[in-house]
């Protein structure tokens, strides 16, 4: 009898064991298993995050306020991070503060690809002025091109731009994605802008105030003034001359003064007619 119990208590311990063996080969199938499945799920949360349409951007740090439109990617856009980099040295006084984004996107992109930032030889750069008074006017909005579908987020921008002989000044027009729709240099001068609404009075071929075809901008020197407005003929931005008050005096008085004078010669022609007649 005593054998037999020993015979089975031996027979025992290889079975338990063996149960060990497979518990842990469980436990360690179990945990590589809970690794693989938090990797995976990690991995499929960031595809997630780099996914998600840009209103639900929470966000480009530092522009949890912006539009969220304004952080999508476009041809005539600088990149966020271009953007951040180069932002203080482009916009350097509290004026140009509300810009829009998307605008300054489009501002940075132009400075970059034009070498405003880092000159390049004796090729001439440009920058917003730092004058205060000055910056208010020299950059406005308006649906300029007169387009249908023109909203609140995507009118276009024109601003001014000084060059680096302090003299001279360029002026930019572009759409909310930063397309280029117009420049135009101004040699030796250093003008202002501000923009006039569709319909609003201006001179355009004759000195005669005719509603305006489209919302345009009002280019002021000291001694000039232009309205520059779209042609949807020609595609391009035309300069209307715009007269001043003295300008349209003086012409009225001149188109007037002959007249008063031949008036005058035929009354006193006639009168020495009447006279002649009598004698």
């Amino acid at each position: 009898m005593k054998r037999a119990f020993e015979g089975s208590a031996t027979e025992q311990v290889p079975q338990q064991k063996s149960k060990k063996k497979v518990y842990i080969i469980i436990g360690i199938i179990l945990v590589l298993a809970l690794l693989a499945g938090g990797g995976y799920f990690n991995y499929m949360k960031q595809q997630d995050l780099e996914n998600l349409p840009v209103d639900s951007a929470t966000a480009v740090i530092g522009f949890e306020h912006a539009d969220p439109k304004d952080l999508e990617e476009a041809d005539g856009w600088s990149s966020i991070e271009d953007y951040a980099h180069w932002n203080n040295a482009i916009f350097t006084i509290p004026e140009y503060d509300n810009i829009p984004l998307r605008y300054r996107r489009g501002i940075t992109k132009i400075f970059m690809d034009n070498n405003y930032l880092v000159p390049s030889g004796d090729k001439p750069t440009y920058k917003f002025t730092r004058i205060k008074d000055r910056a208010k006017s020299v950059f406005c909005y308006g649906n300029f091109t007169d387009r249908h579908d023109a909203d609140n987020w995507n009118k276009e921008m024109a601003f001014l731009v000084e060059k680096n002989d302090y003299q001279s000044s360029a002026i930019w027009i572009i759409s909310a994605k930063g397309d280029i729709l117009f420049w135009k240099e101004y040699s030796s001068e250093l003008p202002l802008i501000n923009s006039f609404k569709k319909g609003q009075k201006i001179y355009m071929d004759e000195m005669k105030l005719v509603p305006a075809p489209a919302d345009g901008i009002i280019v002021k020197n000291k001694s000039s003034k232009y309205a520059l407005i779209y042609n949807k003929g020609t595609k391009t931005f035309d300069n209307y001359y715009q007269y001043n008050d003295d300008e349209i005096q003086e012409a009225t008085t001149t188109e007037e003064g002959p007249y008063v004078e031949e008036l005058e010669d035929i009354t006193v022609d006639s009168a020495q007619t009447t006279t002649g007649d009598n004698e």
